[in-house]
């Protein structure tokens, strides 16, 4: 309805039996988002991974010899995962089950993740595809990273697997135990990680010990805080009252002035994923313009370690 006027014509259509009746304007948006909510109440859940859906799935992800098989085993408080020194040692990936502050995990243990070009044993080239596979599996990743040697391409290129596949991210500096006391390592480690997976900005760091144990709880504690993060629902009334009022600040500073986002809608979680209805037929928003969103969303609704995908819907 476009005037104030014909609210009172939605007793007429109760009268007809219609338990709710929605009052909208398509053209200036209003109403649209308790709709939206309306419709996503009844539309049934797609078919999922059978899950449990009180478990975390946690990935351990990195280059082969970074400690992923040590980690677990560490966390598991026995040697589950045959360790050795050589890189490639553990082929496949091996769940395993633990409880943690009365949260259920399942640890995704992948083999190491190797360029294609360079594995030259067939079970090495299985085992990168494999690995991706338990990405995949996963709700929450888990990135290690070589103290000794600090972020590599290759670490990006397994972190971009994860961000790809929108799975929360934490990023765990293993054998921190070899560096040196002192404390200005920890931040020039954190800027070379943020200088080179720029990408993962979200994702939180953790320096751990897989061999002594430092701060190795300290990773489900935040992989817990990323699971809860990605299965945030935000209510689409809500949402368009936080866009018109922090959001929309920024517009002007857009290129493509003349676009503009009528509402917006939150269409899914794990990760989280939201729908911008734009008011322009044929331009979308350009990029900075929707990480400016993606950042305040984040920033708003404390989306933890976790990705956020936005899609853009151009007027009819």
């Amino acid at each position: 309805m476009d005037t104030a006027r014909w609210a009172a014509h939605a007793e007429d259509f109760r009268r007809l039996g219609f338990a709710r009746v929605f009052l909208i304007s398509a053209e200036h948006g209003h109403g649209i988002g308790e709709l939206l909510d309306a419709i996503l109440e009844v539309i049934p859940a797609p078919e999922a991974v059978e899950t449990r859906p009180d478990e975390i799935r946690l990935a351990i992800i990195g280059k082969p010899n970074v400690g992923k098989s040590s980690l677990v085993n560490r966390l598991l408080g026995t040697e589950r995962v045959i360790v050795a020194p050589t890189p490639g040692t553990t082929r496949d990936a091996v769940d395993s089950e633990l409880e943690f502050e009365g949260m259920r995990f399942r640890l995704i243990d992948t083999a190491g993740i190797r360029r294609r070009s360079r594995v030259l044993e067939q079970t090495e080239r299985i085992a990168v595809l494999m690995a991706e596979r338990h990405i995949e599996r996963a709700d929450v990743a888990v990135l290690l990273i070589d103290a000794t040697e600090g972020p590599t391409a290759l670490d990006a290129r397994i972190g971009g697997f994860a961000h790809e596949a929108g799975k929360s991210l934490i990023i765990a500096v293993n054998k921190w135990d070899l560096i040196p006391p002192d404390p200005r390592m920890a931040a020039r480690m954190e800027d070379a990680i943020r200088m080179r997976l720029r990408f993962l900005d979200y994702a939180p760091i953790v320096f751990i010990s897989a061999l002594t144990g430092q701060h190795v709880t300290r990773v489900l504690e935040l992989a817990v805080r990323a699971h809860e993060a990605r299965h945030r629902r935000i209510p689409t009334a809500e949402l368009n009252r936080f866009f018109r009022q922090f959001v929309a600040e920024a517009r002007a500073t857009t290129r493509h002035r003349g676009v503009r986002v009528q509402y917006i809608t939150q269409a899914g979680v794990d990760p989280p994923t939201f729908v911008l209805f734009l008011n322009s037929r044929r331009e979308k928003l350009e990029a900075a313009y929707e990480r400016y969103i993606e950042n305040r969303l984040r920033e708003q609704y404390e989306f933890f370690a976790t990705p956020i995908r936005l899609k853009q819907r151009l007027k009819a």
